[in-house]
C-alpha cells in the first residue's frame, strides 16, 4: 500500500497503469483508522491488477476538497484519472472486496 499526497499524486494515482483504489482517512478518525486493514486486503486480492493508497484529508486537504471528500473515510477507485467507483463510510472488507470484483472482475483464486 502506498501513501497518496499532493506531491505524487498525478504519478501514482492518474498515470498508473492499473486502476487506483485511494482511501481518504484522518488519524482522529476511528472508522478511518480501521480502513487500514480493509485496504490492505484489497491489495493482497488483487495485486499487479490494482494500486493501492491511502491519503490523509488532514495532511491533504487540497486532495480531499478536489475529490470532494465530505465524509470519512472515502475510498474512492480511479481507472485512467477517472472515477470509477466511491463509497462514503467504513465498508466491511467482504463487502468492498465484493465491489472490487463487480468492477474489476473476480480476482484469481490461489492455489
Amino acid at each position: 500500500m502506498i501513501e497518496l499526497a499532493g506531491s505524487n499524486w498525478d504519478a501514482e494515482a492518474l498515470a498508473a497503469p492499473t486502476p487506483v483504489l485511494a482511501g481518504f482517512w484522518a488519524e482522529w478518525c476511528m472508522p478511518s483508522r480501521a480502513l487500514a486493514g480493509t485496504l490492505e486486503a484489497a491489495a493482497t486480492r488483487y495485486e499487479g491488477r490494482l494500486r493501492v493508497g491511502l491519503v490523509d484529508a488532514d495532511r491533504e486537504p487540497a486532495l480531499a476538497e478536489r475529490y470532494r471528500v465530505q465524509g470519512l473515510p472515502t475510498v474512492v477507485l480511479l481507472r485512467d484519472g477517472r472515477e470509477m467507483l466511491r463509497r462514503v463510510g467504513l465498508l466491511p472488507r467482504e463487502d468492498l472486496l465484493e465491489l472490487l470484483d463487480a468492477t474489476l472482475g473476480p480476482h484469481a483464486p490461489s492455489s
